[in-house]
């Protein structure tokens, strides 16, 4: 059994015992793994929405996964110093755009787009200091928005999916 499939049965088993908590588990270690491929867990949320509440799916989706994002600020936070050395004025460049478009703002959307790849933004958030608290809030709304719609999606798809089938 290769990575991808340990990980997925023991996702199965973790949403199926635990429910919330257990989703909210593996959304934390979905988003832990600053950009090396876990697995879809849009595509988890979609399926689990046939048994769970798509709103609590989708809030401790949301929370799972923007703790686990709090890694990747964390990696940007103590890479600082060497992204500074290096691109220092690009960097502060994108600073001041970042703070005069609202970072939370551009946070949260970020979060809530689902083709977006989040790792950079949490990246980025670290290495420029921006606040931990207001990195995460963001981060927790626009993912609990995204991770919602898709719980939504899946507890209507799947609904209809398996009535047809019937």
């Amino acid at each position: 059994m290769g990575y991808f499939e340990a990980f997925m049965a023991w996702a199965s088993v973790a949403i199926g015992v635990y429910g919330y908590f257990g989703i909210a588990a593996v959304a934390a270690a979905s988003a832990v793994t600053v950009f090396l491929p876990t697995f879809p867990l849009s595509f988890l949320v979609f399926i689990s929405a046939v048994e769970l509440n798509p709103i609590g799916l989708g809030i401790a989706a949301g929370f799972g996964s923007a703790t686990g994002e709090l890694i990747g600020y964390l990696i940007g936070r103590g890479g600082e110093r060497v992204l500074l050395k290096k691109y220092k004025k690009q960097i502060q460049n994108l600073k001041d755009l970042f703070d005069k478009y609202h970072g939370s703002l551009v946070i949260f959307v970020v979060a809530a787009i689902p083709v977006v790849p989040f790792d950079i933004m949490g990246l980025f958030a670290g290495s420029i200091n921006y606040s931990a608290k207001k990195f995460y809030i963001a981060a927790l709304a626009g993912k609990t928005v995204r991770y919602t719609i898709v719980a939504f999606a899946g507890f209507y798809g799947m609904s209809w999916v398996l009535d047809y089938l019937k």
